[in-house]
């Protein structure tokens, strides 16, 4: 990691101020928004934002999983370029945040559960919120010990329409039977058809992914010709 970029993403503040106090203990609302952000898009600073205006937390804090969960034959970027838009991306928002938590996991301890574990014991005080797309609730109760997970966090699901939501509301109250003291909220989002497959490839193709990332992105991908086979290929 020598060149400018992997320096600056080193350097990177990586902790979670805003809510602590001067003994380092959280006392207000932290909303935890996990993916692999490949690239970060102007979807997920949406969600971001209705988490800070809906649910009223103090931060939301990004948190890149280490993995690509895509074909390796497929275009995408080093870990530092991911860390790196998602750095320009949040550069405007004073209540948004990186963590490197999962990036510097090992893989045997890189599961939600464990993260939130190691978040609750570093903000005993703080109220965790996991934010995930409504989609995902259909396979929550597969994630690894969810027991555990559903009671280390509220979650929060990202419903995009009627449809959405009625579904969510049924799967919740499945969770809240079967989980007893399990904590959902519905996170209310207007509809979205941006994705970072979608602009992956765009660019890939050289076309403009303008509207899609917020400029300082679109630049990066554009200066580092992220996501072409003479870059992208990983």
């Amino acid at each position: 990691m020598n060149s400018p970029v992997k320096k600056q993403v080193r350097k990177m503040k990586t902790e979670v101020p805003g809510t602590l106090d001067k003994n380092g203990t959280g006392t207000g609302k932290i909303a935890i928004f996990g993916g692999t952000f490949d690239p970060i898009h102007n979807g997920h600073l949406a969600v971001a934002k209705a988490a800070y205006r809906q649910l009223h937390v103090d931060e939301v804090i990004f948190m890149p999983t280490k993995l690509r969960y895509y074909k390796k034959d497929k275009a995408g970027s080093e870990v530092y370029d991911r860390v790196a838009m998602l750095s320009l991306a949040i550069a405007d928002y004073d209540y948004m945040r990186f963590s490197d938590m999962e990036l510097r996991a090992r893989p045997s301890q890189n599961y939600t559960y464990l993260t939130l574990e190691r978040l609750k014991k570093r903000y005993p005080d703080s109220e965790l919120i996991f934010i995930l797309g409504g989609d995902s609730l259909e396979y929550l109760s597969s994630w690894r010990e969810p027991e555990k997970l559903l009671h280390l966090a509220t979650f929060a699901a990202a419903v995009r329409d009627d449809v959405d939501t009625e579904r969510a509301k049924e799967l919740i109250g499945k969770y809240e039977t079967d989980f007893p003291g399990s904590r959902f909220r519905l996170l209310r989002m207007k509809p979205c058809d941006i994705s970072s497959t979608t602009i992956r490839n765009h660019a890939a193709e050289g076309k403009p992914v303008s509207g899609m990332v917020p400029d300082a992105v679109e630049r990066y991908i554009q200066r580092n010709r992220l996501y072409t086979k003479s870059r992208g290929l990983v």
